[in-house]
């Protein structure tokens, strides 16, 4: 509606058919002469975050392929047969997606370059990053679901993403009132706390107070997460310090709705998404340290021999290459 208010294309991003059905029938509809085109966005290869759904499996990819083409047929359905689709994700040189191009069950077609954009000499991340994007190796980007977004993402899996994913993994369902199956007591801090646990997570909760995780964090689930009295501090005054970047945040609770409350429990399972990209864009903080967002294929960069001896290609230089199907 902005769009078509100003008069001006617009270009949607979706990761299925099913999911531009139903935007198609809330919305596009109503403007499709300013449909410039349609994204597809592959949720398995896609860096950031993506729109995997939750009848789709993230440890199960599906060809794109099959995808598009049904995107395809079902705007044909919709008279959009002269609208591209832009694939997005995973899309290194032209030479691979040859059979894609004046395809009749693809339709108009472009692709879209993500990450190899990013090492260039024009490129606005800090040169550590661009440094640390050679030497990714195959499997070292990760999707994961710890976005405050809620949605899935895809990032380079550092130390950042190995703490979330330990902090997830320390982690035990809980009741304040004992039950036969709640029926172990575990008292926390000066104020002594009280939790009842499962018989079996009681020794694995002991251990982990032992390491130094000894501060327990409720989560919506209720469930309790141990982190270290340090790390806790750290996600308080990151919930608090919440400057509303989201529409709606699950890491601080906060909805731009009326009420300026998802109305559910901040979940500590999640992070602050503003501060990690600040930092890691601006380049004051460890890349091991903050979310690094990349492509599925960012690893092909330690393979092309393109990028050999370390070389940044300028933008033109890279758009050379591309053009020339490498």
């Amino acid at each position: 509606e902005i769009a078509a208010k100003f008069g001006i294309y617009y270009y949607p991003i979706v990761s299925s058919a099913r999911a531009f059905n139903a935007l198609w029938k809330r919305s596009y509809r109503k403007t499709a002469q300013f449909l410039g085109g349609v994204v597809y966005e592959d949720p398995w290869l896609a860096g950031g975050h993506n729109g995997l759904s939750n009848s789709e499996d993230p440890l199960k990819p599906q060809p794109p392929y099959e995808r598009v083409r049904d995107l395809r047929k079902l705007m044909n359905q919709f008279n959009l047969e002269d609208t591209p689709i832009i694939m997005a994700g995973g899309v290194w040189n032209l030479s691979e997606w040859e059979d894609w191009i004046d395809n009749n069950e693809i339709g108009k077609i472009a692709f879209q370059f993500g990450t190899r954009p990013l090492l260039t000499k024009e490129s606005p991340i800090p040169e550590e990053w661009k440094k640390k994007l050679l030497t990714i190796k195959k499997g070292e980007v990760s999707l994961h679901r710890f976005s405050p977004t809620g949605f899935y993402s895809s990032a380079v899996k550092n130390d950042f993403l190995i703490e979330l994913e330990e902090r997830s993994e320390r982690q035990t369902p809980f009741l304040k009132e004992q039950t036969n199956e709640f029926n172990e007591k575990i008292e926390i801090g000066p104020r002594k706390r009280t939790f009842y646990v499962k018989h079996s997570d009681k020794s694995k909760i002991l251990e982990w107070v032992k390491k130094g995780f000894s501060k327990p964090m409720t989560t919506p689930n209720n469930t309790l997460i141990w982190v270290t009295i340090k790390k806790a501090s750290q996600i308080v005054k990151d919930q608090i310090d919440c400057m509303g970047c989201l529409s709606q945040c699950l890491f601080s609770n906060w909805s731009q709705e009326e009420k300026g409350t998802t109305g559910k429990k901040a979940d500590p399972r999640s992070f602050c998404i503003q501060k990690t990209l600040q930092k890691i864009s601006h380049g004051i903080s460890n890349l091991e340290n903050e979310l690094m967002f990349a492509g599925h294929s960012a690893y092909r960069f330690a393979m092309d021999p393109f990028y050999k001896n370390g070389f940044v290609p300028r933008v033109n230089q890279l758009i050379e290459r591309i053009m020339k199907g490498l």
